[in-house]
């Protein structure tokens, strides 16, 4: 199946599609973001009540890192599920696709934590202190179900939003946020187990009882599914050339905070700025996550019908309401009472996030253009160009974090800042550019 045939023209524009549709479409991915985002505070929440908070803190921090990692080449199944999921020949391929990848990456998973290749990476590779690695490992080991069910969430996820039905979206990660706290609390009441552990056994009930949720949603549209006309299914050839690139282009993302610390602790003030860098981009990741979220709204509504004037109204609408609520929250009041009791920063700290906060003001206004732009491309099967996009994005952020701590003395946490968004600038940039050269808009 070549683009020609998988994908309408987008000068077929059928049914009308008006802001309020898109933004009822909109709103319960965007709450799917901010439960994630919201799980991970409460998680360290609990384990920083619990004996050897510091040791068991770390090593949850260190079993998750490596955890994303490995789960990285399966998180854009949600992307996949939505922009292939014709029918049901193509489903069932990508079924098929899915089970191929939990299985190797549940693989990679198993062999690392069940031989001496997770302690030589913790101890070697990653200077990882001693103390932290048999707490680091144990609650690795109890991590391994965690790509395959995130992959398997996401290929449901996506299926219910390219038949319109993402409100139950909104309710599966209701039910994983709720599992993962419900598992926590009682795991601190009734056992002894340390807080790593719980910490992981916490994520995984959380992630598989979202897993089924998803897949209980779904099963109304998968018994619903007719076969495709045979011009609109996908080869293997075409899925592997479509889905490379989307698995390069996360694994490529992951990557990018380690080469921020680099660059962070070979600049001015580097301790004080490793210590407030992680806060001020998870208050900018909480706002930037609800346009992130509009990617897949607008693969499905031009799946269903080319439209393209309305998303691309919505998405400047976004930009400039995520951009607002972000400076307002970080430079009203509320503002230093989350950098100050929430995130718990000390006075000497909280000085240094204005001029970052500031910087990255710009990075949720950007969002909402990067989902826009990254969307028009998977609709078009161009999955390649934002492969693309994000190595220029690395290669600037690495380029950045490397050449002004030599140029300039300002602290690592605003050379961070400067990195981060730029980037954003010249991957957003590239796929304007590729984007208007296919003419979708």
């Amino acid at each position: 199946m070549d683009q020609n045939t998988h994908n309408r023209s987008v000068s077929q524009i059928p049914t009308e599609l008006n802001q309020k549709r898109i933004f009822f479409l909109w709103v319960p991915l965007a709450a799917m973001w901010v439960f994630m985002a919201i799980e991970q505070p409460g998680i360290n929440a609990i384990i920083a009540r619990l004996a050897n908070a510091k040791l068991n803190l770390a090593a949850y921090g260190v079993t998750l890192s490596i955890s994303l990692i490995i789960e990285s080449p399966i998180i854009q199944m949600l992307s996949a599920a939505t922009a292939l999921t014709d029918g049901r020949t193509n489903y069932r391929k990508l079924l098929r696709f899915m089970h191929f990848m939990a299985a190797g990456l549940t693989a990679v998973h198993l062999i690392l934590a069940l031989t001496p290749l997770y302690t030589l990476l913790l101890r070697q590779v990653l200077g990882i202190p001693e103390e932290i690695i048999g707490l680091a490992q144990s609650s690795f080991l109890i991590m391994i179900p965690w790509a395959g069910t995130i992959g398997y969430r996401r290929l449901y996820q996506g299926i219910l939003i390219r038949y319109g039905r993402t409100k139950e979206i909104s309710y599966t990660m209701v039910i994983r946020l709720a599992v993962t706290m419900g598992t926590l609390f009682l795991g601190h009441a009734l056992t002894d187990l340390a807080g790593a552990n719980l910490g992981a056994v916490a994520l995984i009930a959380g992630v598989t009882a979202g897993m089924s949720a998803a897949y209980m949603f779904a099963r109304p549209v998968l018994q619903s599914l007719e076969d495709e006309a045979p011009e609109k299914r996908f080869s293997w050839t075409y899925l592997l050339t479509f889905y490379y690139p989307l698995l390069l282009t996360s694994v490529i993302t992951f990557l990018a905070r380690p080469i921020l610390n680099y660059g962070i602790a070979r600049a001015a003030l580097p301790l004080e700025s490793l210590a407030v860098w992680p806060v001020v981009l998870s208050v900018m990741f909480l706002f930037r996550s609800l346009a992130l979220s509009f990617q897949e709204v607008a693969v499905a509504l031009l799946k269903e019908a080319g439209h393209v004037a309305p998303l691309r109204r919505f998405a400047r609408r976004l930009s400039l309401g995520t951009g607002l609520l972000f400076f307002l929250f970080v430079f009203a009041p509320t503002g230093r009472l989350w950098f100050k009791h929430v995130a718990g920063l000390e006075a000497e700290l909280l000085s240094l996030t204005t001029v970052p906060a500031l910087i990255v003001t710009l990075v949720p206004v950007l969002g909402a253009f990067l989902s826009w732009y990254r969307g028009l491309l998977i609709y078009s099967g161009k999955t390649k160009y934002i492969a693309q996009a994000v190595f220029l994005n690395t290669a600037t952020l690495t380029v950045m974090v490397i050449l002004l701590p030599k140029i300039v003395g300002l602290s690592g946490v605003i050379i961070a800042a400067l990195a981060f968004t730029l980037s954003q600038f010249f991957e957003i940039a590239y796929l304007v550019y590729r984007a208007r050269r296919l003419d979708l808009g």
